[in-house]
C-alpha cells in the first residue's frame, strides 16, 4: 500500500464518473465511495484507475479458495436484489467462514483471528475480521465496528496497516450489535431511511417496536435480517465448491507421514479428475488441492492453466512440482507432518478446443500447445502472479495505457490468447511513418519512470511564420529537436517527426500534457521523447528496436 491516494472509478448512468473505491490515504483526505470524481480530485491529487468488477470478483474468489486452510466451508457474502445501505458496489466484498469446532486446531479463538489476519497481511490485504455466533452478527461487527474506524489508521509510507479483529459473543447475544447502525443489518437504503424518520437509528431500538407492525409497514425482509443477526433463525453459508463431478477426495484410515504416499495420492486423484474431464469434453483452468494435516493448518495449493487441459500427464507434472516445493518448505522446519485427507477440486473449467490434426508436425497448433505447456510450468514454479501478459487500455498517456494480468486461470470461456506471431508479422511489415493502427507507432521499450534529458531545438521552429499563423487563426508549430544528450553524450538528430499531443483525462486529477517526438540519431538509435508542457522539461520515454 502506498501513501499516495489511489481511487478506482466507475461510471454511473445518472451521475457520470464516481468513486468506486479508495485507499486509506484517500479516505484520510475526505474521499468516500459514491462521491463524484470531480469532487474527489478537487479534494486531493490522486492516482486514478478504472474499476474492473470482474477482476475484483476473481481476486476475491482466489482468496476464498486459499482461505480453505482455515475452514472447509468458505463462501462469499450473499447479495439481495437491491444494494444495501452504506454500500457503493453491488458485488460481494467479504468472505464468510464456518469455523465451528476449528479454533482448537489453532490454539484458541483469538489465535485463529490472529492467524487469519497474518494470512491477509501476507496477501497484501488490509482486512477487518470478526468472530461471532451468526454470519449476520460477524458481518455487522466487521463492517460497522471495525471498518468505520479504519480511515483513521496511521501507517508509514509504503507500510500496510495491521488488520483489525474482534471476538464477539458466540451464543447469538443481541447486545453485541445493539449499538450498531441499522445499515449493519444489510437492509435496503429505503428501509433504513423509513426507520430513521421514525427516530430508529440503531439495531437495539428495534426492540421498542412491535414485530407485527414492522412486518406490515416495512416487509418481512427487515425481520428476517434482524433474526439472522441475533440468532433467532439460521442463515446458511453457500460455500465456493466445485461441482460434484470435479471434486475428489481420499481419506486415510490412519495418519501417515510418508511423502511418497502423499505424492501417489495426488497423482491418482489428478488422473481421475483428468479422466472425468476428458469424458465430458472439458478441460480444467484452475485446480485447488487441499492437504489436511493432523497437527498443522491445512495446506492449500492453487494451480492455474493457460488454456483448458485434460491431459493427465501434464496435470500430474504440474501438481507434483508444486507439491514438492511446499513439502520442501515444511520439512525444512522439522520432520514431515502426518496427513489424514487429500482433496482435489477443479474450480474453473471450460470446453476443450478441438482442432483438426495437421499432416506434418511442427505446425502452428503444435507450437501453440508447447507455448501453453511452457506457460503452465512457469506459472506452477514461479507463481501465477509472476507470469503476466499486458492488457491494453484506451488511455492516451503511455503509462496508463496498459496493465499486467496473469496468463493462467483467467479465461472461463476457454478462448485462446492473442497470437504473438501476428504481432511480429505486423512489426516486420512496418515501413516509414506508422499508421494509427500499427503497433510500431509506439516504442517496444518503455522507461519507467521517464528519464530527464537535455534537448537542443532548431532556431527556426516552423516554415510558417508567427505572423501568418496568427492571421490564419493557428498557433505556430513547436520546434523539432536537433540534438539529444544521452548518458553525457550529445547525439545529432538525423530525422524527427512530431509533435503528437497526448493528454490525460480531467477525471484523473492533475492534467498530463505532453508533446511526443519520434527521433532517429546518427548512431542508429531510434527514440521516443516528449516535452512536458507544464514545465517545459524534456524526457526520454521509450526506445524502438
Amino acid at each position: 500500500m502506498q501513501q499516495q491516494p489511489r481511487i478506482l472509478t466507475s461510471r454511473d448512468p445518472r451521475r457520470g464518473q464516481i468513486v468506486a473505491a479508495v485507499n486509506l490515504a484517500g479516505r484520510r483526505a475526505g474521499v468516500r465511495p459514491g462521491m463524484r470524481l470531480s469532487e474527489a480530485t478537487a479534494l486531493v491529487p490522486a492516482e486514478i484507475h478504472v474499476h474492473d468488477p470482474q477482476q475484483d470478483l476473481e481476486e476475491l474468489c482466489a482468496l476464498a479458495e486459499e482461505a480453505q486452510q482455515f475452514s472447509p466451508l468458505v463462501g462469499l457474502e450473499p447479495l439481495d436484489k437491491k444494494i444495501w445501505a452504506g454500500r457503493s458496489l453491488h458485488q460481494p466484498e467479504a468472505l464468510l467462514l464456518d469455523v465451528s469446532g476449528i479454533a482448537g486446531l489453532f490454539g484458541g479463538e483469538v489465535e485463529l483471528l490472529q492467524a487469519v489476519c497474518q494470512w491477509l497481511q501476507g496477501q497484501r490485504c488490509f482486512g477487518c475480521v470478526a468472530l461471532a455466533g451468526t454470519p449476520g452478527a460477524a458481518w455487522a461487527l466487521a463492517n460497522y465496528q471495525l471498518r468505520q474506524s479504519s480511515s483513521s489508521t496511521n501507517s508509514a509510507a509504503g507500510d500496510l496497516p495491521a488488520c483489525r479483529y474482534h471476538r464477539g459473543p458466540l451464543a447469538g447475544d443481541a447486545s453485541a450489535i445493539a449499538g450498531l447502525p441499522l445499515a449493519a443489518l444489510r437492509l435496503p437504503a429505503e428501509t433504513v431511511f423509513a426507520l430513521s424518520r421514525l427516530g430508529i437509528r440503531q439495531i437495539g431500538q428495534l426492540e421498542q417496536l412491535p414485530r407485527g407492525g414492522l412486518a406490515t409497514r416495512l416487509g418481512e425482509h427487515l425481520l428476517t435480517r434482524w433474526d439472522q443477526a441475533t440468532g433467532r433463525c439460521c442463515e446458511p453459508i453457500l460455500g465456493l465448491h466445485a461441482a460434484p463431478d470435479w471434486s475428489l477426495q481420499h481419506t486415510l484410515e490412519y495418519p501417515i507421514s510418508d511423502r511418497s504416499t502423499l505424492q501417489e495420492l495426488v497423482r491418482r486423484l489428478t488422473g481421475q479428475l483428468a479422466e472425468r474431464l476428458g469424458r465430458r469434453g472439458e478441460g480444467v483452468l484452475r485446480i485447488v488441492c487441499r492437504v489436511d494435516w493432523v497437527d498443522l493448518p491445512p495446506l492449500v495449493m492453487q494451480l492455474g492453466l493457460y488454456r483448458p487441459n485434460s491431459d493427465a500427464d501434464h496435470l500430474q507434472l504440474l501438481m507434483l512440482g508444486q507439491l514438492e516445493q511446499q513439502l520442501r518448505r515444511l520439512t525444512s522446519r522439522g520432520g514431515p507432518p502426518a496427513l489424514w485427507r487429500v482433496s482435489l477440486q477443479a474450480t474453473l473449467t471450460a470446453q476443450l478446443i478441438w482442432r483438426q490434426s495437421e499432416l506434418f508436425a511442427g505446425g502452428e497448433e503444435e507450437a501453440g500447445q508447447q507455448l501453453a505447456r511452457l506457460i503452465d510450468r512457469l506459472s506452477s514454479r514461479l507463481g501465477r502472479q509472476q507470469v503476466l501478459a499486458a492488457q491494453v487500455h484506451r488511455e492516451a498517456p503511455p503509462e496508463l495505457s496498459f496493465s499486467f494480468q496473469p496468463l493462467t486461470g483467467r479465461r472461463p470461456d476457454g478462448r485462446p490468447q492473442d497470437s504473438y506471431r501476428k504481432l511480429s508479422s505486423r512489426l516486420a511489415r512496418h515501413r516509414g511513418e506508422p499508421s494509427r493502427d500499427d503497433p510500431q507507432r509506439r516504442p517496444t521499450q518503455l522507461f519507467a519512470p521517464p528519464r530527464p534529458i537535455q534537448v537542443a531545438v532548431a532556431d527556426s521552429p516552423s516554415p510558417v511564420s508567427p505572423t501568418l499563423a496568427a492571421q490564419a487563426g493557428r498557433s505556430p508549430l513547436p520546434p523539432l529537436p536537433t540534438r539529444l544528450c544521452l548518458q553525457g553524450r550529445w547525439l545529432e538528430v538525423s530525422a524527427a517527426t512530431g509533435p503528437e499531443r497526448l493528454e490525460s483525462g480531467w477525471w484523473r486529477g492533475p492534467s498530463l500534457r505532453r508533446d511526443y517526438y519520434r527521433v532517429a540519431t546518427q548512431g542508429g538509435g531510434w527514440w521516443w521523447i516528449y516535452r512536458d508542457l507544464t514545465n517545459g522539461h524534456w524526457f526520454l520515454h521509450g526506445a524502438f528496436d
